[in-house]
């Protein structure tokens, strides 16, 4: 009997990081994960909507929509705003979690819990104690694809994020802008 136990214990302790590994696996595929993303965020009443494509590959993250181009590489930002014609260098902190490292599995500071089945999708959720962030990745059940990021950030700001597709693919082709022209901002220096 105090096998059986220790099997079934065994097993439960072992699945609970399947899900989040089979999820790192799909996003941080070698071949580079393209996402296709509705962005929803609210703070307090202002609302901010947005749809683009993420691309990931490696360590680095790239967000593309109408107005914004977001890169980010071994903790440097480049930001291209497309319609003021501005491009704003940045560094990041190391230590800092940004939203990149959730939806692209570096779990860095994320804390992750027990998985949950729910409607043909796994649920993991997750927590970052030091921006006191509460939330959960849904994830395919077949191939850990991520089909919806939600969380919240001390009751201020919630944030959902709708994965309306993703491939993983060998054609990995980020797209990239002339900005001779453009307002240079460096905030590294």
């Amino acid at each position: 009997m105090k096998y059986f136990i220790f099997l079934v214990l065994a097993k439960v302790l072992l699945s609970q990081n399947t899900a989040y590994e089979k999820f790192q696996k799909y996003v941080q595929s070698p071949n580079g994960c393209v996402l296709w993303i509705e962005y929803y965020q609210s703070y307090f009443d202002d609302e901010f909507i947005s749809s683009g494509i993420l691309y990931a590959k490696e360590k680095m993250y790239i967000y593309d929509n109408k107005k914004q181009y977001i890169k980010y590489e071994d903790g440097y930002i480049t930001t291209i705003n497309k319609p003021n014609k501005q491009v704003v260098y940045d560094l990041i902190n190391k230590k800092d979690v940004t939203i990149f490292d959730i939806l692209i599995g570096n779990n860095k500071n994320i804390y992750i819990e027990n998985s949950i089945t729910e409607n043909n999708q796994i649920r993991i959720p997750f927590s970052i104690e030091i921006w006191g962030i509460k939330g959960s990745i849904w994830i395919n059940q077949v191939d850990g694809s991520p089909e919806k990021v939600a969380f919240i950030q001390d009751k201020d700001i919630k944030v959902h994020i709708d994965i309306k597709s993703s491939v993983n693919s060998s054609e990995f082709n980020p797209p990239t802008y002339d900005i001779l022209e453009y307002e240079v901002i460096n905030l590294i220096e």
